[in-house]
């Protein structure tokens, strides 16, 4: 829990015409410099908690740990095509406007242990060059069989200048394949990673008649560079995906010192199957690291055990992936003490494989746009906590400009007013830092938080109100001129150390005054 205090302080300099003599006077400030709270509503827009139908309490969190990468699950690699004709007969005078070539090609994607039927290209470029080895303009129809976007098949015609066989006519250009899809099951249709490409040149209607030979080749270079795909159908290999990752959790970063208790934790760990692809994955490892690196390990008889995970169900927008859960509540293994160690941090071992039997769907592996391979946890329990003197600090960036030529604070105090509606009390200090975050002064409270109690219909908490005061003496005011961040302590204790419900209306509302006496001199 973070309870953000913004601290605004003094900003006030009186410009006076040339005077020949220093004045000085002497001055109260009282400002107000916080007014916030610190509500479970916030935590209810996160959709972090609901709220039962008596009020209290309910955690209900899905967090995903782990999304794994698996765009190296479908990469169609940087390849180059060619399509050379020439004719079959020695020599052939053709008419103008004449087609003489008309040829299909089948080229073949290398990818390794990857065998796809279809996919389609989210993004990437085809850059293709066109070669004339004939004295008159050709006509170029370049056209790749199964690949096609908006039910249309790709074709495209340019005009080649005339060239020779050895200095042939050129034309280069670029075409966008984003949104195209690419049937590479060849011309059969029963094989894959093969793409179709045919040629056809005739000769300018425009021109003359010319003779072509044997000797002429006409050329076609296609060259696919970056194709990234969102969908694909085939064989996508036994590949597997492993680490240890580790989560941190910001907003347990400033606990420092302390303990909860926790009870009827209901919480499971999930490996997450989005691909239409049977998969098999294991939880290696789970350890919370708390504020003063103590490690807990958590236990369950099946980590480190190989479990199956069914493929995806669905398809496209209907797509729902497939879960395999590892459940744990309070008798589960070490569960309550892992909880209970407070972690900031979190390291997760694990891996998942696809295919771990080889090719057993017959190149019916499917990938959708909203594949994706993880693990993450789910929580499903009331509210109910106890703590027993936990300790959270933050530190905030100030600085006073406690100037001794113009403003200095000389004493004075500062007072926190509070609306409490949860059940945890708390003491407060202030540490003055300097620019190195060291502790230059310690500035204690008079008083408490004090913890709110349940009212009588056990559907809420009662308001109780405190106002706690921080003294700046002499020593503290010295300090304010060094000070360049304050680090607000608090130390957290609930009206039990167990069974405390928090319930809706759990809140604190918290103003932060200053009352200093200032000395000015110009």
């Amino acid at each position: 829990m973070r309870i953000k205090l913004v601290y605004t302080f003094l900003c006030a300099f009186l410009l006076l015409g040339c005077r020949k003599n220093n004045t000085t006077w002497n001055s109260d400030w009282n400002l107000l410099l916080v007014n916030d709270d610190l509500s479970l509503d916030q935590a209810v827009e996160d959709s972090l908690v609901a709220i039962n139908p008596d009020q209290s309490v309910q955690v209900i969190a899905n967090k995903s740990l782990i999304n794994l990468d698996i765009s190296s699950l479908i990469e169609i690699p940087d390849t180059t095509v060619n399509q050379t004709l020439a004719l079959s007969v020695s020599s052939l005078s053709v008419s103008p406007g004449v087609t003489f070539i008309d040829e299909i090609k089948e080229h073949d994607f290398n990818i390794d242990d990857v065998g796809l039927v279809e996919a389609r290209v989210i993004a990437g470029t085809a850059n293709i060059k066109l070669y004339n080895p004939i004295d008159t303009k050709g006509v170029f129809k370049i056209e790749l069989p199964g690949v096609y976007k908006n039910g249309i098949v790709f074709s495209v015609s340019k005009n080649v200048s005339a060239g020779s066989n050895f200095n042939p006519g050129v034309a280069e250009f670029t075409i966008d394949l984003s949104g195209y899809t690419i049937d590479m099951s060849g011309e059969n249709g029963d094989s894959y990673n093969l793409l179709q490409s045919k040629m056809t040149v005739s000769t300018d209607a425009d021109g003359e008649a010319v003779t072509v030979t044997d000797q002429d080749g006409f050329k076609t270079e296609i060259s696919f560079s970056n194709l990234n795909v969102d969908y694909a159908k085939g064989y996508f290999g036994s590949m597997e995906f492993s680490d240890t990752s580790e989560v941190t959790i910001d907003q347990l970063q400033n606990i420092v010192g302390g303990n909860v208790n926790l009870e009827d934790i209901t919480l499971d760990l999930i490996l997450r199957n989005g691909i239409v692809v049977p998969a098999t994955g294991k939880i290696t490892l789970f350890e919370s690291i708390n504020y003063n690196n103590d490690v807990v390990s958590l236990s369950h008889p099946q980590f480190n055990q190989q479990l199956n995970i069914d493929p995806a169900q669905g398809s496209w927008n209907s797509l729902v992936p497939s879960k395999r859960l590892i459940s744990f509540d309070n008798s589960t293994g070490n569960m309550t003490s892992f909880l209970e160690n407070i972690g900031s941090r979190y390291k997760i071992g694990y891996s998942i494989q696809i295919n771990p039997l080889g090719n057993i769907s017959n190149g019916n592996n499917y990938y959708y746009p909203e594949s994706d391979l993880g693990v993450d946890i789910v929580a499903n329990f009331p509210l109910t906590i106890g703590m027993d003197n936990l300790a959270i600090q933050d530190t905030f960036d100030i600085d006073f400009k406690n100037d001794n030529n113009v403003l200095r604070v000389q004493e004075g105090k500062l007072v926190l007013k509070t609306t409490n509606t949860f059940p945890i009390g708390a003491s407060v200090t202030l540490r003055l830092l300097d620019e190195n975050q060291h502790v230059i002064q310690l500035i204690s409270s008079s008083g408490q938080i004090t913890p709110a109690q349940t009212n009588s219909n056990n559907d809420g908490h009662l308001p109780v109100e405190d106002e706690l005061e921080f003294v700046i003496n002499k020593a503290a005011a010295d300090a304010l001129a060094n000070t360049k961040s304050i680090l607000i302590h608090a130390t957290f204790n609930t009206t039990q150390y167990t069974n405390n419900i928090l319930y809706s209306n759990a809140a604190i509302q918290f103003k932060l005054f200053s009352h200093l006496k200032l000395d000015a001199s110009l």
